[in-house]
């Protein structure tokens, strides 16, 4: 235990012991999630942490109680005053629920990673078997598999519990899935337990297993299909339709004025369309994520170059957005000029300038991960269907009698797409004498692909274990084209998903814009307390973000990748600055010549 714990279990262990009472649960959560703590000095640092909250809290409350400007601004964008005590006074039990409810969390995030790789584990294991491995050497070289992470962890589990408890393997192997709530990981190790107790056929088994698993893989994808159009549906009604409901109440109470009913002010629209949608919509990301087969290792060079493009999109959020909102230093207006003429020569209505500059701003920030995304995607893409062919070709070349690496000779003048000048490398470096796998490490720094990595990868432990044989060729080669046709349906599957969102963000942005316009040519509804200038620069710049951020969960529910949004949200900004712009011709069009 660290130092923090050993405090919190002398000083506080018997609050700790209180709640392992009321959660006898969490013991058996700690041991799934795999966390190397005692209970009760977890959850002892629990309810110090919870301390802590509970002063932090009621120290905001004081600061409220007095007046302090920062508090008193929380207040004013609430609907009441009341509901800041009330937050603050709730913080403390968050903690306290979310420190106890953690080591569930994590257990459930481990059985979601273990679920995706367990189908490649069993491919491996098959692999291995079928080159003449025993099966628990083949399990137990799973740690060395960097692809599988929350797998080597897990075999890493069990084999702790063999060596520690002087448990056999088998035994450990069924201890270790009892804890685990996941029927395929128990599938695995149980079912492999019972084969070798009962003398059965281990690599049958094996074989049999994986089959099955990919072609329930077929299964869950098209219910993946189904659970994201539902995702989609409720998005788009919070989203959408709770958006233009909240944004018709603040126009007409706007126009009408305070006087009349209740009214919203300016602060609470901005907490709601700069904060509570953006919140929403990562929520229902979040939801899109966890409904999705992810893979292990994704590729993560996108969202590196997006974070390196943020401090850009900040200056330029400064400088393009911020002047027309609040008071600015002179060194900060030098764009305000560029923004107008783009609103001049755009034709845009007066106000509507900060929302063309946080388009240009959104834009600037994404278009050069948007642009390495299309790239990788591309060239994984090429470089899948080329390793899964070469697997192929490769196994009906071994049947002639070559040895693996003379069959990788024979094969490397063939086009493989952008696998091609990957194969040709490993053929000259496997003449220069090098080994396999140190070839595997260099081919893994250069593509990110995981479906790639995990097939060459297999192919690699196939020949240095097995000697690469037919039958463990050919059962690699199998499940690869199997792995293939599961990407291309699940591609062609969450693909038709995209079209409603962008139905969904046009129908907001003609709605507000249609609104607007009713209520600039309509007599009596102009607002006393803001110009349809100051309602343009209010209601526009927020909907520039909520198309952008539309356009985010579109790409992730079409393709299980956010930064394929990027492009989705560029094009439904496109859109929404295309809708104002028509929305300001459309009464010269349909009003009568004199």
């Amino acid at each position: 235990m660290g130092g923090l714990e050993n405090f919190c279990y002398a000083r506080l262990g018997g609050f700790g012991r209180a709640l392992l009472k009321l959660n006898g649960r969490i013991v058996d959560e700690i041991d799934a999630a795999n966390m190397r703590v005692h209970p009760i000095a977890y959850l002892s640092k629990v309810f110090f942490i919870t301390l802590l909250a509970s002063a932090a809290s009621g120290f905001l409350i004081l600061l409220f109680a007095l007046g302090v400007p920062p508090m008193t601004f929380l207040a004013a964008i609430l609907p009441t005053p009341l509901l800041v005590p009330i937050i603050l006074a709730a913080i403390p039990l968050g903690v306290l629920g979310l420190g106890v409810a953690y080591p569930g969390l994590k257990a459930s995030s481990r059985v979601s990673g273990l679920k995706s790789e367990i189908p490649y584990a069993f491919m491996y294991i098959s692999v291995m078997v079928s080159g003449g491995l025993n099966p628990y050497t083949a399990l137990l070289r799973i740690k060395d598999v960097k692809l599988l992470p929350k797998l080597r962890d897990e075999i890493g589990r069990v084999q702790a519990l063999a060596l520690s408890q002087g448990m056999d393997p088998v035994s450990a192997m069924e201890k270790a899935a009892r804890v685990v709530n996941l029927r395929e990981y128990k599938e695995l190790l149980l079912g492999y337990a019972s084969a070798v107790r009962t003398g059965g056929d281990v690599f049958h088994y094996l074989y049999q297993q994986t089959d099955g698993m990919f072609k329930k893989l077929a299964t869950d994808i098209k219910a993946v299909g189904e659970n994201l159009g539902l995702v989609m549906e409720t998005y788009i009604i919070f989203a959408v339709l709770g958006a233009l409901s909240y944004y018709m109440f603040f126009v007409i109470s706007m126009s009408i004025g305070s006087g009349v009913g209740m009214s919203l002010s300016p602060e609470s629209f901005f907490l709601f369309a700069f904060i509570l949608l953006p919140f929403i919509s990562g929520v229902f990301l979040f939801l899109a994520d966890i409904s999705q087969t992810n893979y292990p290792s994704p590729n993560t060079k996108t969202y590196l170059i997006f974070m390196g493009s943020i401090p850009l999109g900040l200056a330029l959020l400064t400088v393009t957005v911020i002047p027309f909102f609040m008071a600015v230093p002179p060194a900060l207006q030098f764009a305000v000029p560029f923004v107008a003429s783009a609103q001049a020569v755009l034709g845009l209505a007066p106000g509507t300038e900060p929302a063309i500059g946080l388009a240009v701003t959104l834009s600037l920030t994404v278009v050069p991960a948007m642009t390495m995304d299309y790239l990788n995607v591309r060239s994984e893409a090429s470089i899948l269907s080329g390793v899964t062919s070469f697997l192929r070709d490769l196994v009906e070349t071994r049947k002639t009698g070559l040895s693996p690496e003379r069959c990788i000779k024979s094969l490397a003048d063939r086009s493989y797409g952008d696998f091609s000048k990957h194969l040709r490398l490993i053929n000259l470096r496997l003449s220069w004498g090098e080994p396999l796998s140190k070839i595997y490490e260099d081919f893994a720094r250069k593509v990110k692909s995981w479906l790639s990595l995990i097939n060459i990868y297999l192919l690699v432990d196939a020949i240095e274990v097995g000697g690469g044989k037919e039958e463990s060729l050919e059962t690699l080669a199998e499940f690869a084209e199997s792995t293939r046709a599961l990407e291309h349906e699940r591609r062609k599957l969450l693909r038709p998903l995209l079209f409603v969102p962008y139905i969904g963000a046009i129908l907001l942005t003609a709605t507000v814009i249609l609104l607007l316009q009713f209520f600039t040519g309509t007599p009596g509804t102009t607002s006393a307390t803001f110009s349809m200038m100051e309602l343009n620069r209010i209601l526009l710049t927020p909907l520039i973000l909520h198309s952008f951020m539309i356009g985010l969960v579109a790409g992730k529910v079409s393709s299980g990748r956010v930064s394929s949004g990027f492009k989705h949200g560029i094009f439904l900004m496109i859109a929404a600055i295309v809708g104002i712009r028509l929305a300001g011709i459309m009464p010269s069009l349909f009003t009568p010549p004199p």
